[in-house]
């Protein structure tokens, strides 16, 4: 998305075009030994043409990979938030972006608003909003891609919080068996290239439970953390 690949005859000058998809070439008149392709937002095969005009030409596809998931992990070396005697979890996690074999350091990407829905002990939280996101996109700020790694994929680096709540003795017991409880955000995740729109990621929810023995977890990007109640206060 966004990427740049320089492209170069050997036999004098051509004449280049895109023959089929979108992008652009720079620059994009005239006879050129060498031009730049610039990738636009959206997944394809692009084929492009050099002709020289005296019965030399040459022809070359490029594939533009979207991102299409995304996942994540704990911040390295972060500490886990627990309050202490109580069923409770919260972590530090670094967004991913995959497939992994593909950099996407020209993307940037957002979080949609969402609203919880809870069962059992969290259904207190239902309705309650996940980011509190300003009007009119009711979206976090942009964040750009910033590294990525062949193992784990691209990366804006910026921890996000994620937090079970406290819901409060009243509604969980103080001690074992606790009253259960499990409840979730939709979160949609965007993307976009410069100055483009807005892509979605399919949505992943974010997702807390408490056990009656007083384990916590919570759950996001496919990655859990989870404390016990009598696990020592801790915070990020």
């Amino acid at each position: 998305m966004g990427e740049k690949v320089e492209l170069t005859v050997s036999k004098g000058a051509a004449e280049w075009k895109i023959s089929s998809g979108g992008g652009k070439l720079t620059p994009n008149k005239g006879k050129q030994n060498k031009v730049t392709y610039t990738a636009g937002d959206v997944g394809e095969e692009v084929v492009i043409d050099a002709d020289d005009g005296a019965g030399c030409s040459a022809q070359i596809t490029l594939t533009v990979v979207e991102p299409s998931s995304w996942t994540m992990k704990r911040k390295k070396g972060s500490k886990l938030r627990h309050k202490a005697n109580r069923p409770d979890c919260g972590w530090l996690g670094i967004t991913y972006f995959h497939p992994d074999d593909v950099n996407f350091r020209n993307i940037k990407t957002r979080e949609m608003d969402s609203s919880y829905t809870g069962t059992g002990s969290y259904r207190g939280y239902n309705g309650s909003k996940h980011g509190n996101y300003p009007a009119p996109d009711y979206a976090s700020a942009w964040f750009p891609v910033t590294s990525h790694s062949e193992t784990d994929g691209s990366t804006d680096n910026a921890p996000d919080e994620i937090y079970t709540g406290d819901p409060g003795a009243a509604k969980t017991g103080s001690a074992p068996p606790f009253t259960i409880g499990s409840g979730y955000f939709p979160i949609t995740l965007q993307w976009k290239v410069g100055a483009g729109s807005p892509k979605n990621f399919p949505v992943t929810n974010q997702e807390d439970e408490i056990f009656e023995n007083g384990k916590c977890e919570s759950r996001k990007g496919s990655h859990p953390e989870s404390t016990m109640y009598n696990d020592p206060p801790s915070s990020y």
